[in-house]
Order: C-alpha cells, then sequence, then structure tokens
C-alpha cells in the first residue's frame, strides 16, 4: 500500500531522517515506536507532503508521491491527523469538518453532508458542539474533531501522529478505542505514538526508529515489550 524507500528529510544541514525504509499494508494498523527526536513527526510530514525529501521515494497505491502537493496526496487517499491536534480554533466544529473535504465539496455536496451526518453518529459529542469554535473544546474532543476532519477527506489510509498526547487517560482509553473502532470498519492506519504500550496492543506490525533511521520491525511479542518500550522512550543507547 505505502512503500517508503531511502528517505532522506533535513532540516537545513541537519538530517532528520536518514535513509528511512518501511512499509504500510493495506488493512491494517502499522505503528511507528521512537524516542523524542527520533523524527517521527517529520517522516509523517514528509508522506503528507509538507516537507520534502531530498531523496528517496514515497509510493502509495503505485503512485509516486514525492514532489506532489499536500492537497495532491490526499486526493490520492492519505488524510494526516497532526500532533497537537491544530484544529481551526476561530471556526466552529462544523466548519472545521467541512474544511477536512474541501476539495469534495464542490463536486459532491451531497456525499459530503452524509459523510458529515455520519461523523456526527460516530462521534456524538462533536454533534453536541458543532456551533461551538473548535478552540473552546476540551483536548479530547479537540482530537475527536482532528480524527474527523481528517475522515472527511475518505482516505483509504489515515496518518495519526500522536493522537493520545497531553490527554487525561480515560480519554486516551477512548482514543484508542476509536483506532480499533476505524480499523474494524476497514480503515488503514499508520501511527506514530509514544505510548508504546497502548499502541502495541492494537498493533499488527510496528517500527521502531531511533536517530532518523529505522533500527527494527516486526510483530508486537517479537522483541520482548519492556526492552521495546524502554526503547521507544530513551534510544537503543539505554540498553548500553
Amino acid at each position: 500500500m505505502l512503500e517508503i524507500r531511502d528517505i532522506v528529510t533535513s532540516y537545513g544541514k541537519i538530517e532528520a531522517l536518514r535513509g528511512v525504509d518501511l512499509s504500510v499494508t493495506e488493512g491494517r494498523i502499522t505503528c511507528l515506536l521512537g524516542p523524542n527526536g527520533a523524527g517521527k513527526t517529520t517522516l509523517m510530514m514528509t508522506i503528507a507532503g509538507i516537507l520534502n525529501p531530498s531523496r528517496g521515494s514515497i509510493v502509495f497505491d503505485g503512485t509516486e508521491l514525492v514532489g506532489k502537493t499536500p492537497s495532491r496526496i490526499v486526493e490520492h487517499g492519505i488524510a494526516l491527523v497532526p500532533e497537537n491536534r491544530l484544529v481551526f480554533p476561530d471556526m466552529d466544529v462544523r466548519e472545521n469538518l467541512l474544511a477536512g473535504a474541501y476539495r469534495r465539496l464542490t463536486r459532491e455536496r451531497t456525499e459530503v453532508d452524509r459523510d458529515l451526518d455520519r461523523m456526527f453518529e460516530r462521534f456524538p459529542r462533536l454533534r453536541e458542539r458543532q456551533e461551538q469554535n473548535a478552540g473552546t473544546l476540551s483536548g479530547g474532543e479537540q482530537q475527536m474533531l482532528a480524527v474527523a476532519r481528517a475522515l472527511m477527506a475518505r482516505p483509504k489510509l489515515l496518518l495519526m501522529d500522536e493522537p493520545s498526547l497531553g490527554l487525561a487517560p480515560l480519554m486516551v482509553e477512548e482514543i484508542f478505542r476509536i483506532i480499533r473502532d476505524l480499523h474494524g470498519d476497514g480503515t488503514s492506519i499508520f501511527l506514530v505514538e509514544q505510548n508504546a504500550h497502548m499502541a502495541l496492543q492494537v498493533a499488527h506490525h510496528f517500527f521502531l526508529l531511533e536517530q532518523g533511521r529505522v533500527t527494527f520491525d516486526g510483530t508486537p511479542g517479537e522483541l520482548a515489550e519492556e526492552e521495546l518500550i524502554q526503547r521507544a522512550y530513551l534510544g537503543s543507547q539505554a540498553n548500553g
């Protein structure tokens, strides 16, 4: 579904990604773990077209994405739920959701309205707050809105960058329930998550990113969870 080969992405002279290779399989939840500064968010933004790599290839369903604009990548079927949610704070909930479908509004308005109803069915709290400015929502509600906004693009692959970040434990449980439900509905998910324990409960396959390189990949259970979680938070140097 998604094949990433030898991706190098830099901030000035600093290489944040140094030859990343990984793949995401259709119909699965694939998780990317790694300590802070490993390059996880940089990889998500590179896939989404927000950052341009200096080298490498990103192929999605047979189409090369490197060089395409973020809007074109959305049209190809990839949507990003960004780190820290990044909802539009001065727009209400309904307007935020419609922003997720902006490429479809003129030609598919009836379908967009149906999708809007489906989002309100999936996330009842958003229906209750649909005329409320997004900036006044709780952190958990904003995360639900960010997920729903991405789903309004009807993605084949949903990129989720740290969806549990900064949320209370009960809301973290709710977010992971939503992830399971989305997968159950047929959505393929590429998940970046600092909560390694929770992520490994939902992932079918995972990659470990350290200092801009993939250092391990496998299925949950192939590496002792205690060691994996230590490396996910602290890097491999923690073991030496």
